[in-house]
């Protein structure tokens, strides 16, 4: 989704967020599984609203890759701040978590085989 000059940020947030929620709603009714196209949506959601609160908005569509790297290297702090809880059982190791990720979208991009967008 893209973000540009002169539109409403929250507006943007809150049209996205209800797309989402009435394609889990329909997803929900028809016990049917999410299709890529919809993961690619909850990304967008994270994306879009980690650049508004960063004052990124609008490089989501001028430079997404880095919002997107930005994002990661917030989740990787993220990570380290959750190892040092010492109420956790097991720590939260980000590489381990990207690597569990990149065997989901195998998985789901061969199981599907569709494209996005």
């Amino acid at each position: 989704m893209a973000l540009s000059e002169g539109q409403d940020v929250a507006d943007q947030l809150r049209r996205l967020t209800d797309r989402i929620r009435e394609r889990n709603l329909r997803l929900i009714e028809t016990h049917v599984d999410p299709s890529n196209t919809d993961r690619a949506l909850w990304g967008s959601l994270a994306v879009v609203t980690f650049a508004s609160v960063t004052g990124q908005t609008g490089d989501v569509e001028v430079d997404p890759e880095t919002v997107l790297g930005d994002l990661l290297a917030g989740l990787m702090h993220w990570c380290d701040v959750q190892k040092a809880n010492p109420g956790r059982a097991e720590p939260i190791e980000f590489e381990s978590a990207l690597e569990r990720a990149r065997n989901h979208y195998r998985e789901e991009r061969d199981d599907e085989g569709e494209r996005l967008w």
